[in-house]
C-alpha cells in the first residue's frame, strides 16, 4: 500500500514543525540571568566558615561563572564546600571535602547555577572543618599527619 508521500517530503514537514516550535519559544528562555558574587579574601581559622553572598534573581535559574583559591596557611587542612542554592557544574561540588597540604595553593573555576528562591539569598561558603588525622592499621607502624595550619585564606570573584 502506497501512501503517495516520500519519506523525504515526511522528513521536510517535521524539520518544518520543530523550526516553527523552536521561533515560538519565549525570548527569556534564551537569556538566563548571572549571578555575581560578593567578592573578596578572608581568612579563618578551624569551626570558621567564608561565607561569599551571591546576588542572583530570586524568581528565575542565574548561572554563575567565577573562582576560588584556598591556602593553606602553615599547616595542614580540611575544608568542606558549601553552597546555599548553588547547583555546581564543576568541581568542587556542594559537600566536598577537600585536605590541603602545608602551605598548598588550590584554584578552582567555578560554573554553576543558582536556583530560583524566595528570599533571593544565595552564597558560595567554604568550612575549616579541621585538619587530617593520623591513623594506625593494627599491628602496623602509624602514619602521622601534617601539622595542622592556624588558618585558611580563601578569595573568590567572578569572571
Amino acid at each position: 500500500m502506497k501512501s503517495g508521500k516520500t519519506p523525504f517530503a515526511l522528513a521536510g514537514a517535521f524539520v518544518m514543525t520543530f523550526v516553527v516550535a523552536v521561533w515560538a519559544l519565549p525570548v527569556s528562555s534564551a537569556a538566563a540571568a548571572t549571578a555575581r558574587l560578593e567578592a573578596g579574601e578572608k581568612q579563618i581559622s578551624e569551626g570558621e566558615a567564608a561565607r561569599f553572598k551571591v546576588d542572583a534573581p530570586a524568581d528565575q535559574t542565574s548561572e554563575f561563572h567565577g573562582f576560588c583559591t584556598l591556602t593553606a596557611e602553615g599547616g595542614s587542612v580540611n575544608v568542606a564546600v558549601d553552597g546555599i542554592h548553588y547547583v555546581p557544574l564543576s568541581p568542587p561540588a556542594v559537600g566536598d571535602v577537600l585536605t590541603l597540604q602545608p602551605g598548598e595553593v588550590r584554584s578552582y573555576e567555578m560554573t554553576g547555577t543558582f536556583e530560583p528562591n524566595a528570599t533571593g539569598q544565595a552564597e558560595i561558603g567554604f568550612i575549616f572543618s579541621g585538619s587530617p588525622k593520623g591513623f594506625c592499621f593494627p599491628g602496623q607502624q602509624c602514619a602521622q599527619a601534617a601539622e595542622a595550619a592556624p588558618a585558611l585564606k580563601v578569595e573568590c570573584g567572578n569572571r
